[in-house]
């Protein structure tokens, strides 16, 4: 009677959870439009409008991360701005400022590239880094047909640029650092009635091109608090994200892990211990610049750090019970480390190996399933002893719906899970794709495992339903609800074969373990992911994900049997999947 309560204030639990607000992140109404791009994307937001387009003068893939305008050659009769490249949208109402920061190396006069306030070809204010008699960064301007310029001397080839609009005045400024700013020019009279903003080069100069990459565009705000404010909505909106994360964290991943009837206590201690340790640790990691710059603690590290704590949650299923609770955090400190590794090298171009924002892979197919898989797998390598391949590892009635609650957890928050690094405008569809794939997986496992196991066995629907969310984290973002559910399909039958077939054929090879079957629901199904990619997702670099899957199987195998070894050096449990080891429990005091 008392697991029967248990089991039902569980499920009160969830029914909470998903009645908590979900604080999505929507357009302000501020009466400001904010807005920026920092041209991640393979795609140009469609939002922008560009005039005098020709696809050969400009690119988001020539340096990943930057849009290059490619100043080409025009003669000296055409300089006019309505000649000119332009990126433009539109202005928001009220005072604003537009900042970027481009790096551009002009050697000739008549060369330039930088920020445009526009509203037709006889009335703009631009403040562009240019070369005249000397380089410079020069504010021009022509108002109803009255044309006028200011410039200041500097030598900076990456520099920031700011327009800043004030009623009826725009002040251009310059700075190397993005704090500390130089005024070019502060011009007052101006009226614009339906300006855009934007992002402007030309080049006056015969039989010459000059790139100009620019890192970012944005928008802000220029009443007195409202950007700080703004931001701090959004950092307290992207809790939403942040809490539907720790559900799977705590909840699904714990519950899905307690199937061992002898172990519950153990799975769902070593979840809390792995959790608590990895995301305090993680963050204090990158506040440090360890593998990559120094990053601020903000509510989107917090997630980043979320993403860790499932991947070393994915590891601990290969070796679930074989290890002393002291082991897991021991696998904690040594697990942070490598996974960092991998995702420097795949997210943040380290090494040069992948151009930053080139992979597909939003949801982590590659970075948080296969890693954590492989990662596990290493470990299990060196710490299953020969007393562990004869021991069987025992479930019943109770302990199999405790995993199931853990699986639904997971099935219910997974959109949030693959949702939540992607762009705003990308939330949504990546949402959809998600649930679209675990229906497909769930539809298949039962199918796979009636046919081949002749009944359904409750172990494949807890695990092998949830291969359609690792399978469409590559790709949920950037494909279709119809090729979405075709490969959570394809991804139930894998992953219902690997528990049925697969499974004890690797453990043979690799004299080892996998207790939760790692293998099989994250194992493949994330490589299946990762490569699926290729052919179902936009803009994709086909070279760049097997590239990207490779990777990341050296790097966690590598490690993972690094970790093992040193983890082995304290020891091996003396009896395997028993809560009693280490735990005090109730039938103790019969």
């Amino acid at each position: 009677m008392a697991i029967r309560n248990i089991f039902k204030l569980c499920i009160i639990l969830c029914i909470s959870l998903l009645c908590i607000p979900s604080l999505g992140v929507h357009k302000t109404s501020f009466g400001a439009e904010l807005y920026k791009d920092e041209f991640e994307s393979q795609t140009l937001d469609p939002s922008w409008l560009i005039i005098r387009e020709n696809q050969s003068d400009w690119s988001l893939s020539a340096h990943p991360g930057f849009l290059r305008i490619v100043t080409k050659t025009e003669n000296l009769w055409q300089i006019n701005v309505n000649n000119k490249i332009k990126f433009l949208r539109n202005a928001p109402h009220g005072d604003f400022e537009i900042i970027t920061r481009v790096t551009y190396s002009p050697t000739q006069k008549f060369q330039q590239a930088g920020l445009i306030i526009y509203e037709d070809e006889e009335n703009y204010v631009m403040l562009t880094r240019q070369m005249d008699d000397v380089s410079n960064i020069e504010m021009s301007r022509e108002i109803s047909k009255v044309a006028g310029s200011k410039s200041t001397p500097t030598n900076l080839t990456t520099v920031y640029l700011r327009l800043s609009r004030s009623g009826g005045s725009i002040t251009g400024a310059f700075s190397d650092n993005g704090s500390t700013w130089t005024a070019v020019d502060d011009v007052s009279g101006i009226s614009l009635e339906h300006p855009k903003v934007g992002l402007v080069g030309y080049n006056a100069q015969l039989n010459t091109t000059v790139d100009a990459d620019f890192d970012f565009f944005k928008i802000e705000s220029a009443e007195e608090g409202m950007l700080a404010a703004f931001e701090d909505f959004l950092e307290v909106a992207k809790y939403g994200k942040s809490i539907h994360v720790m559900a799977m964290l705590m909840v699904g991943f714990g519950f899905l892990m307690v199937f061992v009837r002898r172990y519950g206590y153990g799975a769902v201690t070593a979840t809390y211990i792995a959790v608590s340790v990895v995301i305090p640790y993680y963050m204090f990691l990158k506040t440090q610049g360890v593998f990559g710059e120094p990053a601020e603690l903000k509510m989107d590290r917090l997630i980043l750090a979320q993403f860790c704590a499932a991947s070393i949650l994915i590891a601990m299923g290969a070796f679930l019970g074989r290890l002393k609770m002291s082991q897991y955090i021991i696998t904690a400190l040594l697990f942070v480390p490598a996974y960092m590794l991998n995702e420097w090298i795949m997210l943040d171009n380290g090494m040069n190996l992948i151009p930053k924002g080139m992979l597909i892979d939003t949801g982590g197919s590659i970075v948080i399933h296969q890693f954590g898989a492989y990662f596990g797998l290493g470990v299990i390598v060196r710490m299953t002893t020969r007393e562990d391949f004869g021991k069987t590892i025992e479930s019943d009635k109770i302990s199999n719906q405790f995993s199931m609650l853990g699986s639904m957890v997971l099935w219910i928050f997974w959109p949030s899970f693959c949702a939540a690094p992607a762009p705003l405008s990308e939330m949504p569809q990546a949402a959809i794709n998600t649930i679209i794939s675990l229906c497909g997986a769930t539809i298949t496992t039962y199918i796979a495992s009636a046919m081949i196991r002749k009944k359904v066995a409750i172990e494949d629907m807890a695990n092998a339903a949830l291969a359609g969310g690792v399978a469409i984290g590559s790709s949920c973002a950037h494909t279709t609800p119809g090729a979405s559910f075709i490969l959570g399909l394809i991804a139930g039958v894998l992953s219902v074969i690997g528990f049925a077939v697969i499974q004890s054929r690797v453990q043979r090879v690799l004299k080892g373990i996998d207790t939760c079957g790692v293998h099989n629901l994250h194992g493949m199904p994330g490589i299946l992911g990762g490569l699926a990619a290729i052919f179902i997702a936009r803009n994709v670099v086909p070279g760049l994900q097997i590239k990207a899957v490779l990777i990341t199987f050296i790097i966690a195998w590598i490690t993972g049997l690094a970790a093992g070894t040193v983890i082995s050096l304290f020891g091996y449990r003396r009896q395997s999947y028993e809560d009693s080891v280490e735990f005090i429990v109730e039938e103790e005091h019969h």
